[in-house]
This record gives structure tokens, C-alpha cells and sequence, in this order.
């Protein structure tokens, strides 16, 4: 009887979680980090990140990250999606997108993992990988 209760309440809780308006809000918050990136407002982006990234990392050091993105990729230009993942756990309700994206100066993959609430996506982490990083 418990396993079908704990079964039920997953099922229900799942129901609730959809992935048609979760990716698409992860999404946009993208959009809205490469803004803020492109005109340097990195303290914005840490602003509006989650609890866990700043339990993650300082505001110090997650601004030298974003500098040094912004400083050897050059601006953003362009980007895609290459793959998601949308999962609910008992910790919260996760989007990861990775993401290829195009800089004035070399191109990077980035890896985006945000916290669903309600319709509103939090940066929880971002992971670049680039060689124009460690070239330029």
C-alpha cells in the first residue's frame, strides 16, 4: 500500500511538471544570460542565480569567469541547442540544455543547468568549454 501511495504522489507530481513550457523558459533565460553577458553585467547574472550557485561559488569568482568569457570569446553572436534534459527530483525540478554557441572571437559548448519555479528558470550552473578560451 505504501510503494502505490509513494507511486501515486511521483505520478501526480510528475503530471505537473511539463516539459513544453520548461525548456522553452530555460530557454529564454539563455538568451537573457548572453545579454547580460555581452554588456558585461555579470553581477546580474549572479544576482538572479539560484541559492546553489552562490553556495557553489563567490560573487568574485563567478565575475572572473564570466570576464574572462567575455574578455577572450569576444560578444556573443549565435547559438543552438544540441540537447536537454528536464527532470523533477525530490531536490526540485531541474532543466540542463547544452548549448553550442558562436563568439565574435571562437566558438564554445556551454552547459546550462537551471531550477524550475513555477514558469521562471534560475541559473544554478554554467559550464563552458572552448579552446579560443585558452588560445586568445
Amino acid at each position: 500500500m505504501c510503494k502505490l501511495l509513494i507511486v501515486s504522489i511521483f505520478l501526480v507530481t510528475l503530471a505537473g511538471c511539463s516539459s513544453s513550457s520548461d525548456v522553452p523558459a530555460a530557454e529564454n533565460a539563455i538568451a537573457a544570460f548572453h545579454s547580460e553577458l555581452n554588456v558585461g553585467d555579470f553581477n546580474k547574472v549572479y544576482d538572479n542565480g539560484s541559492a546553489e550557485l552562490k553556495t557553489a561559488t563567490s560573487r568574485k569568482k563567478f565575475c572572473m569567469i564570466l570576464n574572462a568569457v567575455h574578455s577572450k570569446l569576444g560578444l556573443f553572436t549565435n547559438g543552438r541547442s544540441t540537447g536537454w534534459n528536464d527532470s523533477a527530483t525530490i531536490n526540485g525540478h531541474y532543466v540542463t540544455i547544452n548549448f553550442d554557441a558562436d563568439y565574435q572571437k571562437g566558438s564554445a559548448t556551454e552547459n546550462f543547468v537551471f531550477q524550475i519555479t513555477g514558469s521562471r528558470a534560475v541559473l544554478v550552473g554554467y559550464h563552458v568549454n572552448s579552446d579560443a578560451l585558452l588560445l586568445n
